[in-house]
C-alpha cells in the first residue's frame, strides 16, 4: 500500500486521493531561501490531516534550485501535534533558492463493531 501512496505524489499539490481510506495532504513547495549574510536561508512547513482523519506517517522532500544538491539540507521530519508533519530545511546557495514540501499520509478513522463472544 505505502508503494502506490508514494508513487501518486508525483507532480502534485494539495491533497492526493489514495483510495477512500488512505490520502496524501501536502503543505504545498515552501521556497528555501539563499542564503545571506554568512547564514544559510532557512525554511520550515506543515502538513496535516483533516477532521475525522489520523495521520499515518508523513515526509519531506528538498528541491535544489541548481546542480549543487549537496547545498540544500533536509534539518528534520518529525510527527507534530494535532495530525501534522512537520520540517526543517537549510539551503548554504547563495545565489539559488531551493523549495520545501511536506507530505501527511493520512487516513479516515473508521468505527469497527466490536465483538463480543456468547
Amino acid at each position: 500500500m505505502a508503494a502506490s501512496v508514494v508513487a501518486m505524489l508525483v507532480g502534485t499539490a494539495g491533497v492526493v486521493q489514495a483510495n477512500e481510506v488512505v490520502r496524501v495532504v501536502t503543505s504545498g513547495p515552501v521556497t528555501l531561501p539563499v542564503a545571506s549574510g554568512g547564514f544559510p536561508g532557512r525554511a520550515s512547513a506543515a502538513a496535516g490531516c483533516p477532521a475525522g482523519e489520523i495521520r499515518t506517517g508523513g515526509g519531506a522532500i528538498v528541491t535544489a534550485g541548481n546542480s549543487h544538491a549537496d547545498r540544500y539540507a533536509l534539518g528534520a521530519s518529525a510527527p507534530i501535534a494535532g495530525e501534522r508533519w512537520w520540517a526543517f530545511a537549510t539551503n548554504t546557495d547563495t545565489t539559488n533558492p531551493g523549495t520545501l514540501e511536506v507530505y501527511a499520509i493520512c487516513a479516515k478513522v473508521v468505527n469497527n463493531p466490536t465483538l463480543t463472544t456468547p
